[in-house]
């Protein structure tokens, strides 16, 4: 069973013991209240249910616990005592009474239930443990789990033993220490953001790390402006666009020449940036509003300037409001280098899924093309949504050329293989043009279909396993730093609010801590996602190289957006060769919303830039 079924089973569990646990305290007072022997017995039963089950999560906890402590650290220090002692306590005390109380009519002391009222208090615990404890446990937030614990148990043997007197003010005690603790796990956090790398009078701006005035440059313009865009079905919807389109115009550069965009937004009451996604730009140039700059007013302009050293495949979009703007169409394709026989197709969500060849309008029906047979042919796919997806290519062997712009060596035939694309990634595939069709399937779409009517059954192969794909890339061996980021949904502060949040450390942006690199060193990043949703991590302003996953070791595949599915563990290289403050977060937008997002520093390196302010600076 994998790290992340056994996450789901023993979600499953924690509901089941809490259950069966208040279950159990519920029907042993009342049998006693009653006198009821039919009660009693239901009583027993239901503790030796509980009781298994507690047995079955000390077994998931132990599998969790082999995957690594960061799946565990709660439940060992806090979520499994809270249940198991009180348990073994009923097992010895509550249980044996209840079955003599139903086999002898003969009632126990109130007192005998109360091991079976804790435990039930200790299971419901848990769940508290689930909800507001990630990793690392901190002692603030231990002590809300334990004071909510403490009190309600001791309220208990208060009404139990009879001394039901000063109740209210045991319980009064308990809730405002309770809320005590959760102010100080919750609001003293602070801003990380801040904390990281405010301003200085010594250090350098992020302001100052941007592109140079060249006369020679490639130059575009890109307005944002509402449009009424009509798909193929018929449905029509309200868009926010470049130049009118969604997507906007494929930017085509060559390798060395500089670029100059110059960004209006002509959008009514909606601030924008230009973020390009994977082009590893200076920090200045990333678009991140806060971060690297103010976000664009309505009536406003930017200029954004870099040089274009990499080949490959990118896009960019909006990181204003990015949750909401992606998804309303404020995004489009950069291809850097490009050769014969290129075709773009950017996929994305207007409602349901939609796909764009080329510089062709969006189309949530089949798309067709006529290449002729004997063409070099290089598919350039962009999954521009928050959530992946499958596709595939039959009626031709292909080979996977390129992942997040990079070339991956050594490239093998596919044939009838199946690829899963993250959010915010890209995979480009090259094939010779057959003398047949060739059909690429795209789940949750009609697909691609060239020369050719109908389309046949899509690819049903295998999924290939991105990180041994290819012949591999040399990783460094040795590391001036290890990061890690411990992925999680658990109430957190989010923007000043507490909130059920995608969180990283157990914090929600802007409170997620900032780590500190110098330029020229090698950082271990590990990623461990203890969720139960995918998080694609993305980095800004540099490319990854992926170590291992889930402890097996990787092909050091160069990478910008990386899958990190429910239990698994990622380490990643990251090699520090780009001065600045970079946003990294997971590109899920809905999660990045929702807390997880957080940032990457430069020692030396500050951002005169805010949250909020005049320009409404909000990157998610």
């Amino acid at each position: 069973m994998s790290t992340g079924q056994l996450i789901g089973l023993d979600q499953i569990l924690l509901i089941l013991v809490a259950g069966l646990w208040a279950a159990s305290a519920g029907v042993a007072v009342a049998a006693l209240r009653g006198s009821a022997r039919n009660l009693a017995a239901i009583a027993a039963a239901l503790i030796a249910g509980a009781i298994v089950m507690t047995a079955l999560r000390g077994l998931t906890t132990a599998g969790l616990a082999a995957a690594g402590w960061w799946f565990v650290a709660e439940k060992i220090t806090l979520a499994m005592p809270l249940v198991v002692i009180p348990g073994l306590a009923t097992a010895a005390v509550t249980l044996p009474a209840m079955i003599r109380f139903w086999r002898h009519g003969s009632p126990p002391e109130p007192a005998r239930t109360l091991p079976v009222v804790i435990a039930a208090i200790g299971a419901v615990a848990g769940i508290g443990c689930d909800l507001v404890i990630s990793y690392p446990v901190t002692v603030s937030a231990a002590i809300v789990v334990l004071l909510a614990a403490g009190g309600a148990s001791a309220l208990a043997w208060r009404v139990l033993s009879g001394r039901t007197g000063d109740r209210w003010r045991v319980a009064g005690t308990a809730v405002v220490l309770l809320a005590v603790s959760w102010a100080i796990s919750g609001s003293w956090s602070g801003s990380a953001f801040h904390a990281g790398h405010g301003a200085s009078a010594t250090g350098i701006s992020v302001a100052s790390l941007v592109g140079a005035p060249t006369p020679s440059a490639r130059k575009f313009t890109l307005t944002a402006e509402p449009a009424t865009l009509r798909l193929p079905s018929g449905r029509t919807f309200e868009a926010w666009t470049f130049n009118g389109q969604s997507p906007g115009p494929t930017l085509r550069v060559k390798q060395g020449e500089h670029v100059e965009l110059t960004l209006r937004n002509e959008l009514p009451g909606q601030a924008v940036t230009i973020h390009w996604h994977g082009y590893d730009v200076p920090s200045g140039e990333d678009g991140v509003p806060g971060v690297t700059q103010d976000a664009v007013l309505p009536g406003g302009s930017h200029v954004y300037r870099f040089q274009a050293a990499d080949p490959g495949t990118y896009w960019y979009h909006s990181h204003q409001n990015s949750s909401l703007a992606v998804a309303k169409g404020l995004y489009g394709l950069l291809i850097v280098d490009p050769a014969p026989g290129d075709h773009t197709l950017a996929l994305h969500t207007y409602g349901g899924l939609t796909m764009a060849l080329d510089d062709q309008p969006p189309s949530d029906t089949l798309v067709k093309a006529a290449i002729p047979p004997g063409s070099p042919v290089r598919l350039r796919v962009v999954d521009t949504n928050s959530l992946p997806v499958e596709l595939g290519l039959t009626g031709v062997p292909y080979r996977l050329a390129a992942v997040d712009g990079t070339d991956v060596p050594g490239a093998t035939d596919l044939n009838g293989n199946r690829l899963r694309l993250a959010a915010g990634g890209r995979y480009d595939l090259t094939f010779t043009m057959p003398s047949g069709l060739v059909y690429l399937g795209v789940e949750g779409h009609p697909g691609l279909l060239i020369n050719g009517d109908v389309p046949p059954k899509p690819a049903s192969g295998p999924l290939v396993d991105i990180t041994t794909y290819g012949s591999g890339t040399p990783v460094p061996a040795e590391f001036d730093q290890e990061i890690t980021w411990v992925l999680d949904r658990t109430l957190a502060m989010v923007d000043g609010r507490p909130a059920l949040a995608y969180t990283v450390n157990g914090k929600g942006f802007p409170n997620i801590p900032t780590p500190l690199v110098k330029e020229g060193q090698k950082v271990l990043i590990r990623v461990v996602n203890r969720s139960s949703d995918t998080h694609p991590m993305h980095p800004h302003g540099h490319h990854v190289q992926v170590l291992s996953r889930n402890g097996v070791p990787a092909n050091g595949i160069w990478m910008d957006t990386f899958d990190v599915q429910p239990g698994e563990v990622w380490e990643v290289a990251l090699t520090a060769d780009n001065p600045g403050v970079w946003m990294s977060h997971c590109h899920d937008l809905a999660h990045a919303v929702q807390g997880m997002e957080f940032h990457l520093a430069y020692e030396g390196v500050t951002s005169p830039f805010d949250l909020g302010g005049t320009a409404g600076n909000h990157p998610a």
